[in-house]
């Protein structure tokens, strides 16, 4: 009879164990910048020399791959203007088949102190907005009744075909190398 018992404690000591090792998913980052002067989107493997790149080029967009078990899940793509005037902070979210569903976009504008934050759902090849919320950028605080000011109109993906850097997506070997650049090509 002491035989089961010992059995079900040392099962449920190593799901205790093996647990938290079973949760955690692999991920790995491929980090994106757009070399305007070589007409080229670059990704890197180490963001230490991604983020020298980016200081020495003062590269103007720049983005974030984000795998889990080896699965794109994520696209993050950062654009400013050269005044410094705006930034656009967009975060796409992919499903486990890799299709484009979810954007939260932040555009800040100094002019006109305005953080906006919008939320779309992709499907179908269309974004649908369902939130937008307007805050003071200097203090975070609510805009109450928000006055109608210029925002930059960049356009949302709604496939991973839509990103200047695709072709990127579609080397097997750019996750696993230093450095890798193409050529860049026009959005869609």
């Amino acid at each position: 009879m002491g035989h089961p018992r010992r059995l079900l404690r040392f099962c449920v000591a190593a799901l205790f164990v093996l647990e938290p090792a079973l949760a955690q998913s692999k991920t790995q980052k491929v980090f994106l910048l757009e070399d305007v002067g070589s007409d080229q989107w670059c990704a890197y493997d180490s963001e230490s020399t991604w983020d020298a790149t980016v200081q020495r080029l003062q590269a103007m967009t720049v983005g974030t791959l984000t795998y889990a078990d080896d699965h794109l899940s994520r696209i993050d793509v950062t654009e400013t203007d050269e005044s410094g005037d705006w930034m656009v902070y967009d975060h796409y979210f992919l499903d486990g088949r890799g299709r484009l569903v979810k954007l939260l976009r932040l555009i800040n504008v100094l002019p006109g102190d305005r953080s906006v934050e919008q939320t779309y759902v992709i499907s179908a090849g269309k974004a649908i907005k369902t939130k937008r919320t307007d805050k003071e950028l200097s203090t975070g605080k609510p805009m109450v009744s928000p006055e109608s000011v210029w925002l930059p109109n960049l356009p949302i993906k709604t496939k991973t075909t839509m990103f200047p850097f695709s072709a990127l997506l579609a080397r097997p070997d750019f996750r696993e190398a230093a450095k890798v650049c193409v050529r860049t090509r026009s959005t869609q």
